[in-house]
């Protein structure tokens, strides 16, 4: 994975936090990143690794190219089966990164909570 995917990768860990944090309906404050353990290989990262503050968790219940967002308030600690969508992207050097997809793309379209 190239330095510069692996930064663009991690603007999008980045940008789910801050919008995590910014509309939790429970008022909390991100902790987690859970993806697919096929994914954070891919990205040269570690399950534990600490991503723009939150810690990389591997989880089985998320699919390739997604992500999702838990936090210290969640009241079924973070257990819930909703996940970013996130799409990957093949360049021309072979390197892939994680990057939100879906209508209206923008920060209204994370679901965090």
């Amino acid at each position: 994975m190239s330095v510069e995917a692996s930064g663009k990768n991690m603007k999008v860990v980045c940008d789910a936090k801050e919008h995590h944090d910014k509309t939790c309906r429970w008022k909390g404050k991100a902790t987690e990143v859970h993806m697919a353990f096929f994914d954070i290989e891919r990205l040269g990262w570690e399950e534990g690794d600490v991503i723009c503050g939150l810690v990389v968790v591997a989880d089985g219940t998320v699919t390739s190219g997604r992500l999702r967002v838990t936090c210290d308030a969640e009241p079924d600690g973070g257990g819930r089966k909703e996940e970013e969508e996130v799409e990957e992207v093949v360049d021309a050097v072979s390197t892939r990164e994680l990057q939100p997809v879906g209508p209206g793309y923008g920060s209204s379209n994370w679901r965090c909570c």
